[in-house]
């Protein structure tokens, strides 16, 4: 058993280390060649609550955090001298433990939002800089910023506007965001 509970730890160590190191933010492309005379069909069934809650905590990341702490476990276990059976048991056990835990912080990251682009009504009043010169009736670009990031928006000049439009480097506010346009007016709009 010694021999599984290594391989696994050394696979699945590796493969943790590696995704904190690289970020964990690589993507796989994979090319499926289909000849042209096969018909490909696929349908999905709606699924319940249950089918998808199984078919999150079956998910790769999860998978490999319980070979890597099955693996350290029961070489830990195993190494102190503990009997087969219980170090068996203990292993599945943390390897399950640990999925868990990783299932949970990243529901929460993902319920909290952590690092989100914020929504478009949350721009409203921001101030943005202009990179391209929108006018009432041709779009520009407007850089802001908002939190800890800094988006990009197409823009065009606010129907209400003292200004007909705005040059490169001029500073202006965001009165709303529509259609994923940001539709902007001078500084003093809102005064």
């Amino acid at each position: 058993m010694l021999a599984l509970y290594l391989a696994c730890f050394v696979i699945g160590g590796f493969v943790i280390v590696v995704s904190l190191i690289g970020g964990g933010d690589a993507d796989l492309d994979v090319d499926i060649d289909v000849p042209a005379d096969v018909e490909v069909e696929a349908e999905a069934e709606p699924a319940d609550e249950a089918t998808v809650g199984v078919a999150r905590y079956l998910s790769m990341r999860n998978g490999v955090f319980f070979v890597g702490f099955f693996g350290m476990s029961g070489t830990l276990l195993t190494l102190l001298g503990a009997a087969p059976t219980p170090a068996l048991v203990a292993s599945i056990a943390l390897g399950f433990a640990a999925a868990a835990v990783v299932q949970q912080v990243m529901g929460y990251l993902r319920r909290s939002q952590s690092g989100a682009v914020p929504e478009p009504n949350a721009l409203a009043g921001a101030r943005a800089r202009v990179l391209v010169g929108p006018t009432r009736v041709a779009s520009g670009k407007v850089e802001v910023s908002a939190g800890d990031r800094t988006q990009q928006l197409v823009a065009r000049v606010h129907a209400e506007s003292g200004v007909d439009h705005f040059e490169p480097g001029d500073s202006v506010v965001i009165v709303r965001v529509e259609d994923g346009k940001a539709l902007v007016a001078e500084k003093t709009f809102f005064a």
